[in-house]
């Protein structure tokens, strides 16, 4: 398929960057001064401009013993003359402040990331931004369910570009069949897109909805495991397949905490019961844990030294044997020696062992 992108628009063009950031709320209060004060204190309370969430138009109206239809006309009226009076109270500089935001972002960017850029002092804040967006004729809101998030862009042109890229990672994800690191991420999507540059094309991909980034910069689909861990499990296979190498269980439970893989900090009795009841885990130490797809197994130490001895051709010297259960096991070298001392298991001969026949 044909997803070429065309190049962004000439730096010159770009929004010249605001002196200084702007009190979204003062602006707010401003824009809405006008207004009657009835009209003003029903406009605030349906968008949440007063530090609480937007209220319903059943509520609002139960409160000035008028209907719900009565407070939506209300608010229609006000949002009207608003639009009349949004170049006043440095409206200008709030939206350019905005754009020239968006702009470092290619032109589309997602609804909470830019609110919590800019959001210093919680809910009121957090809504007079989204207001202004929604008050302004350069700054597009856009949203599609299972393809991107709820996001600020310059054009539909940019948008439809967005989709494109979004579309294509999703693809490449599910013909590899596994999590990708932002490089070869962006590596792929080059080859769909080869006339943009990969920073572009990766900002374009941060406003999906499907395709998500984990704690250590991952991409995959949304409700794979290693992006979206939900139970003590998962965050125990995502932590070890990040570090790559065995870990005690105390130290994976610390770094379930440290990753903020979860909400709920995590204990290290949980996280060893569940070790213990998972096939995946493989017990290859005193509380070490590594994964059994790096080829580790389940077993004693007697287990493992008989079927090192017995895959070998020949009588294999003590040092050799060590070699290899260290490298399926992290236990003392006196354990494996006292196991390897078993004459009802292993014969020795001139520092040589092999199964007993």
């Amino acid at each position: 398929m044909n997803n070429e992108i065309n190049q962004k628009p000439d730096a010159a063009n770009l929004t010249k960057k605001p002196e200084s950031m702007p009190d979204f709320s003062i602006l707010v209060d401003q824009v809405l001064s006008f207004l009657p004060e009835r009209t003003r204190d029903i406009f605030k309370r349906r968008y949440g401009l007063a530090g609480e969430k937007g209220e319903t138009l059943e509520r609002i109206g139960s409160d000035y013993g008028i209907t719900r239809e009565r407070v939506r006309q209300i608010v229609s009226d006000a949002q009207k003359s608003i639009l009349t009076k949004i170049s006043e109270a440095g409206f200008e500089r709030a939206q350019n402040e905005l754009i020239f935001t968006i702009e470092k972002k290619n032109g589309i960017m997602k609804e909470s990331e830019i609110v919590s850029q800019f959001n210093l002092d919680g809910v009121a804040q957090a809504n007079a931004i989204k207001f202004l967006a929604e008050c302004s004729s350069r700054i597009i809101i856009t949203e599609e369910k299972g393809l991107i998030e709820k996001s600020w862009t310059l054009s539909r042109e940019i948008e439809e570009k967005a989709k494109k890229v979004v579309q294509s990672a999703e693809e490449i994800l599910k013909g590899e069949k596994k999590i990708l690191n932002g490089e070869k991420m962006g590596e792929k999507l080059s080859k769909f897109f080869p006339s943009v540059a990969k920073q572009e094309i990766m900002n374009h991909l941060e406003v999906s909805s499907r395709v998500k980034k984990n704690k250590f910069g991952k991409w995959g689909i949304y409700n794979w495991p290693e992006i979206n861990p939900k139970g003590t499990r998962e965050k125990v296979y995502l932590v070890l397949k990040e570090r790559n190498q065995p870990l005690h269980f105390a130290e994976i439970a610390k770094l379930i905490d440290e990753y903020k893989l979860g909400a709920k900090k995590a204990h290290p009795q949980t996280v060893h019961n569940e070790l213990i009841k998972d096939d995946r885990f493989v017990l290859i130490g005193r509380g070490m844990y590594a994964l059994a797809e790096w080829g580790y197994k389940e077993g004693t130490i007697k287990d493992v030294l008989k079927e090192i001895i017995a895959k070998s051709d020949h009588p294999l010297k003590r040092e050799e044997i060590l070699a290899s259960v260290m490298k399926f096991r992290k236990v003392k070298k006196s354990t494996v020696l006292i196991n390897l001392n078993n004459r009802s298991l292993f014969e020795r001969q001139n520092d040589h062992y092999s199964l007993k026949k």
